[in-house]
């Protein structure tokens, strides 16, 4: 065995191509959503709205799994070249290769074979117009995009079809005189999460690489409410004027116990303030002299106890600053201050100089997304799921992906605090901390089941039978459970229905830990082991996956 030493990041430059599409080339089943791809991201279930910004909910999730393809075109004579296969209701004609309205409130109509629980890409063609509007295109009785359709240009639509059989294609007009063309009906292929329900959405999010150690909002925003001005101070932005003895700006915080809190913050002026922590049953602060370039100061204090308390900037009796600037204030669980982190909420946070994840935050208690149209026959399965959680050891069971037939592929238990396991009749886990972020990886073959956390085997099961897969499907939530919900951020989900290799499964733990921000955790120090009689040459990483 030959030692190279070398970081495993560059001996895998071969692996810059891989994606976890190249699992699925075969024909599997499974999915892979990846929220870091905002353009697989809506705002609602039927696709109307994209998610353009931190902060947006998230209704539709487009499964990657197939590459987005789209299927083959199930309109005939889209383009009107004749006059047959379109039902033409009261004010339309076909002329000249183009359906014609006349101020027509009513649809063009074809029957279009659909499968249940799939997506659809309707498009269509306005290629004149005079006056009105298309304002809406169906399937069945599930309407797609509600349009302002009353311009010439091209316009399409997703619509997630939840009826079966073979409905037809609507093409709605409201007083609309004009003509339309290239109509067009394709599947998205894959099996995309959906959340009708708005309110049980989850948010799309981002924070840096490693987490959010800031533990305020609105950290550079002090004339947010998030932030109390008291008595005279007042605030814009990252200026704080405190005009007199007492005026000062603060925020509620409440502390873990016997814990160690730093506090800091980045200020700029002249004369003097002061800095206070009061909280869990300790008040320090410190006197700062301001000077015209930012400087960052700190302290750290350990509770006693989890009583809430604040964090003050604040004018003493002794203190001269009427207006200063706090280019960023940080709470941190520390005994020192590291890199400020600048946050807004904690859907949003951003670190200079360090990368940015991005993920669907869930709150835990209604938030959950339906798996659509995913179906398999008893077989071996590679998962792969880039998450964190915050209530997982509380509570009961949560569930991270749950799948009907009796297979769920993540839970933790409260009475089993720290517990990882899988449901295949009856429940097989271990003890470790299901909370924090983490690339968690189960390859579950008959008799032969293994978990990997950040790349590393930390669990093996020769009992394991494999179920099926198909019927209600769900990510952080049981599928027949209102009860169960996950708290924590989603960042990479990959479900494989087939036996992966370790170089198959050690290349996507890679590509996960890259969008999750734990590439250093997963990638380890590669070792190469070199047998020349056999021609055999494998390079292996320190975490046991093959390079």
């Amino acid at each position: 065995m030959l030692n190279l030493g070398m970081n495993l990041q560059r001996l895998a430059a071969k692996q810059v191509e891989f994606t976890p599409a190249s699992l699925f080339n075969k024909g599997e089943a499974g999915v892979w959503y990846d929220p870091s791809s905002i353009n697989t991201l809506y705002q609602d279930s039927q696709g109307v709205t994209p998610v353009t910004a931190v902060g947006e909910p998230v209704g539709l999730m487009l499964d990657k799994s197939k590459g987005l393809a789209q299927g083959p075109e199930l309109v005939t004579n889209g383009d009107f070249a004749t006059s047959s296969d379109w039902i033409l209701n009261a004010g339309w004609t076909i002329s000249g290769g183009q359906a014609v309205g006349a101020s027509t409130n009513s649809n063009l109509q074809q029957g279009v074979t659909v499968s249940d629980g799939s997506l659809y890409k309707v498009k269509f063609t306005i290629s004149s117009y005079t006056s009105g509007s298309i304002n809406r295109v169906q399937i069945g009785s599930v309407a797609g995009a509600t349009l302002t359709a009353s311009a010439t240009g091209e316009y399409e639509s997703l619509i997630l079809v939840n009826t079966t059989g073979s409905p037809s294609l609507y093409v709605v007009g409201a007083n609309f005189t004009g003509s339309i063309d290239n109509v067009s009906v394709t599947e998205i292929q894959g099996s995309h999460a959906t959340q009708p329900t708005s309110t049980k959405r989850p948010i799309y999010a981002r924070h840096p690489e490693g987490g959010i150690r800031n533990l305020l909002n609105y950290t550079e925003q002090f004339d947010n409410g998030y932030w109390t001005k008291f008595a005279g101070a007042t605030a814009s932005g990252t200026t704080i004027n405190l005009p007199a003895t007492s005026d000062r700006v603060f925020s509620n915080y409440t502390p873990l116990s016997n814990t160690a809190y730093t506090y800091s913050a980045i200020l700029s002026g002249s004369g003097t303030v002061t800095l206070q922590l009061q909280m869990g049953g300790v008040s320090s602060e410190t006197q700062v002299t301001l000077t015209a370039t930012p400087t960052k100061h700190s302290f750290t204090v350990t509770t006693t106890s989890a009583a809430a308390g604040f964090v003050f900037i604040r004018k003493r009796g002794s203190d001269t600053a009427t207006t200063l600037t706090c280019d960023g204030v940080q709470l941190e669980y520390a005994t020192e201050a590291s890199n400020y982190q600048k946050v807004v909420t904690d859907i949003d946070v951003t670190e200079s100089g360090v990368g940015e994840v991005y993920y669907l935050k869930f709150d835990g208690v209604d938030d959950q997304m339906f798996i659509n149209n995913l179906t398999s026959p008893n077989t071996p399965i590679t998962a792969l799921f880039g998450y964190s959680a915050t209530n997982a050891a509380t509570g009961g069971f949560r569930y991270l992906l749950d799948i009907q037939y009796g297979r769920t592929l993540f839970a933790a238990q409260a009475d089993l605090e720290g517990q990882i396991g899988y449901f295949d009749g009856e429940w097989s886990s271990f003890n470790a901390d299901a909370n924090a972020i983490k690339v968690l990886t189960y390859d579950l073959v008959e008799d032969d089941a293994k978990i990997r956390i950040d790349g590393t085997q930390e669990y093996s099961d020769t009992t394991y039978d494999q179920q099926a897969i198909g019927g209600a499907m769900k990510l952080f939530n049981v599928f027949n459970d209102t009860t169960r919900n996950l708290a924590g951020n989603m960042y990479q989900t990959i479900l494989r229905a087939a036996e992966s290799t370790d170089e198959e499964i050690a290349k996507a733990e890679t590509y996960v830990a890259n969008k999750t921000g734990l590439k250093a955790q997963v990638d380890g120090i590669a070792t190469l082991d070199l047998n020349f009689g056999a021609n055999l040459y494998t390079a292996k990483n320190s975490n046991g996956g093959v390079i």
